[in-house]
């Protein structure tokens, strides 16, 4: 790697540092990634990058360095988190540790981006190829892959490779794995807990229909798993609940097993059906499962890793590389950071770990 940009790396962390606490106090929860998204515009323009747009989706993209008809490659990160209700987030720093909702998902991917583009302007910097940066929405909970779908609809017939920028920097999300989302609607007859008692109770329709589900077997060799995330329903202590309402995720690293569960999750349902019990099932997302037997993105992690004498442990993991892994497309997912606690409020990373992880995605980028 070019000396001058180690140089500049280990010389601007406290760049890194701004942008990471500036982009963790901007709110941005799934559905609501509008002020974050337009912060990152202005940015951009800041830096001369005049051509850094926002897409019908709400993602912002950068081309750098594109070439009529070339292929590129697209580095993204989720710009959504997972937290809804926090107006303003607390940033501790504990030595080397930093602690913060969203600290590492994502918020230090996104300003590890923004760095690089940074660097590139003020070293005028030309990658191997052309790039596509985009900082993307809706990749957390029920945002389905939203901002991902419309970037690889838009530039499908462009992108070459794809590294989905998220969490830690020493693990690699290689194999995706799908899910189907589902709200479950249960309807009874209700009534007066005193003077309908016996009458079919939504609630207790419901508890039976989870305890089913929760009674399935599911292989651990293709992992495969399935949970009730939510549940509410009823009126008061003393009424028998007419309706009850919870969500159910169903998960699998191998797309026929998935299938498999999907159709035992249905029979539960299909079962649960009679004259007094309506049962209704809505479709909340789905994300397609995938693993391609050749994966170039890999290997290439793997020798550069091996080089500075490391590990390479790949695993299975949900991320925005399951749209264009689904298409074939060479995909990775991996952060720059080593990080903790992931969707909790007690999030933490290491920011002494920064500056090998960023020289690791600059020589993965070629550089």
């Amino acid at each position: 790697m070019n000396e001058d940009i180690e140089r500049y790396v280990r010389e601007h962390r406290c760049d890194f540092m701004e942008l990471l606490c500036q982009i963790i106090s901007l709110p941005s929860p799934t559905g609501h990634e509008q002020a974050k998204g337009e912060w990152i515009l202005q940015y951009l323009h800041g830096l001369g990058a005049s051509s850094a747009y926002r897409d019908e989706a709400g993602n912002i993209l950068y081309p750098c360095h594109i070439k009529s008809g070339e292929k590129v490659a697209l580095y993204t990160a989720h710009i959504d988190t997972v937290f809804k209700d926090l107006q303003e987030i607390p940033i501790h720093q504990t030595g080397h540790i930093l602690s913060a909702p969203s600290c590492s998902d994502n918020s230090a991917s996104i300003a590890g981006l923004l760095f690089i583009i940074k660097m590139f302007f003020d070293l005028q910097l030309m990658p191997p190829q052309g790039l596509l940066f985009a900082f993307d929405v809706g990749e957390e909970g029920l945002g389905n892959l939203k901002g991902m779908r419309q970037v690889m609809a838009d530039w499908h017939d462009r992108i070459s490779e794809v590294v989905a920028v998220d969490c830690t920097f020493d693990t690699f999300v290689t194999t995706a794995v799908g899910s189907r989302r589902y709200a479950v609607t249960v309807e009874a007859a209700g009534g007066h807990s005193w003077m309908h008692f016996g009458q079919s109770n939504a609630i207790a329709e419901a508890a039976r229909l989870i305890s089913r589900l929760y009674g399935l077997s599911v292989p651990s060799q293709p992992k495969t798993t399935y949970n009730v995330g939510t549940i509410a329903g009823g009126t008061t202590i003393n009424s028998i609940a007419a309706k009850a309402k919870f969500t159910v995720d169903l998960r699998s690293e191998n797309a026929d097993e998935l299938d498999k569960l999907d159709q035992a999750f249905h029979a539960i349902i299909k079962a649960g059906e009679r004259e007094s019990v309506h049962i209704g099932t809505t479709l909340l997302g789905e994300r397609p499962c995938s693993r391609l037997d050749a994966n170039p993105l890999a290997d290439r992690i793997t020798a550069i890793r091996q080089r500075h004498s490391l590990p390479t442990t790949c695993i299975a993991g949900s991320t925005d590389a399951n749209i264009p892994m689904s298409q074939g497309i060479p995909s990775i997912s991996f952060g720059f950071c080593r990080s903790r606690g992931e969707h909790t409020l007690q999030e933490s990373l290491d920011i002494n770990t920064f500056p090998a992880g960023m020289i690791q995605m600059l020589e993965f980028m070629g550089m």
